[in-house]
């Protein structure tokens, strides 16, 4: 496995997503109590909530790393300290919409004296947490919860190992990949090897706007850490669509800016064809060499999978609805922004319709 650097905060573990692909995060009672970290801790919980995709929940779990006993007054003073101060920023969306939320806080400790559950949590989040709390006394019954840690981590709990966090293949940079002689990361030049040497592939109906199957999809990502490339071509059709969406959609820093999406959703996607070229040529101008690379290798592919809208029935519209969130976002995901959203995507539409243009200009620069 490659290793990634070490946890930014002591106490605090992101450490992967359970079956339901939700994140998991670990806070190491023994780890914040010595480092009285609490206030760090919850500023960085409080960055990883405004990450979360909207109605999808993440699980917590409590434990220590010594002899795994903490008494009820631990588990208290630890939540009240670190979760209380962001969920009563949160309580409203959290009640009328539930974004953001806890659905398993899992404490894991050998000492079964507790006595009422209610007793280790702070009574201004009893309404929250009291349903969703569970006790177990060590970590080989996550598996109940469907949850299955990475060695390393169950052995860095255990106080074994120093802990190195596991690189993720989501959420990184684009250009922290391994880059392949196109200048493409070498995952997406296979993936889009695949499809185009496997075409009937792109007859199937809803390509790429169906998901494959979680299970299947975390050992190609496996697969992938090791870059071990081939098993992109063992892998069903939709589990590779889903890698290559769920890469984009959660890249570190979006292919184009932050900024570009609020630029796209104020322009009128009407605008005349020699204005929006020159838009985005201003666009190209300020992206990396792999980004701009990307975009036009990737958008030259979109073109290719609507030329069997036929058989597939995903045409410009379908596929730049699927599409528009692995190039574009905002920081912060607002669900009640959809005409902005819609907007975007007309503009990625007229991007794929007027890519050989940019093709065209590229050639240019380049001689």
């Amino acid at each position: 496995m490659n290793q990634g650097k070490q946890y930014e905060i002591q106490g605090l573990l992101k450490a992967g997503i359970d079956k339901n692909q939700q994140p998991i995060y670990v806070m190491l009672h023994n780890l914040i109590i010595k480092n009285k970290n609490e206030e760090e801790i919850a500023k960085k919980f409080e960055s990883y909530l405004q990450q979360f995709r909207p109605f999808k929940g993440f699980v917590l779990i409590i434990c220590s790393q010594n002899d795994g006993q903490m008494n009820a007054k631990d588990v208290k003073h630890l939540i009240k300290k670190t979760l209380k101060q962001f969920f009563t920023l949160f309580k409203r969306k959290v009640e009328q919409i539930q974004l953001k939320r806890i659905d398993k806080l899992i404490i894991i400790s050998n000492n079964q004296n507790y006595g009422k559950k209610e007793k280790s949590i702070p009574f201004s989040l009893k309404s929250l947490l009291k349903e969703k709390l569970h006790f177990i006394n060590n970590a080989s019954f996550l598996d109940t919860y469907d949850i299955e840690l990475h060695q390393s981590i169950l052995k860095f709990l255990c106080n074994q190992i120093e802990y190195q966090e596991q690189q993720s293949f989501y959420g990184r940079d684009l250009d922290s990949y391994p880059i392949g002689q196109s200048g493409l990361p070498i995952f997406l030049e296979e993936i889009i090897k695949y499809y185009t040497q496997n075409t009937n592939c792109l007859l199937k109906e809803g390509i790429f706007r169906l998901s494959g199957s979680h299970e299947e999809e975390m050992k190609l990502v496996e697969q992938l850490l090791q870059q071990n490339y081939e098993a992109i071509q063992y892998s069903e059709p939709d589990v590779i669509a889903t890698v290559l969406k769920n890469t984009l959609v959660n890249l570190k820093n979006p292919i184009f800016p932050f900024e570009i999406y609020a630029i796209l959703r104020d322009t009128n996607p009407q605008i005349p064809t020699n204005e929006f070229v020159d838009m985005f040529s201003i666009f190209f101008a300020h992206l990396s060499k792999v980004n701009r690379l990307t975009v036009f290798k990737l958008v030259e592919f979109i073109k290719f999978i609507a030329g069997f809208e036929k058989e597939n029935r995903m045409d410009l519209h379908n596929l730049s609805i699927v599409f528009a969130p692995c190039f574009f976002r905002t920081k912060e995901v607002n669900q009640l922004d959809y005409q902005g959203a819609m907007t975007v995507v007309l503009h990625f539409k007229s991007l794929i319709q007027n890519i050989d243009s940019f093709l065209e200009q590229q050639k240019r620069l380049s001689l």
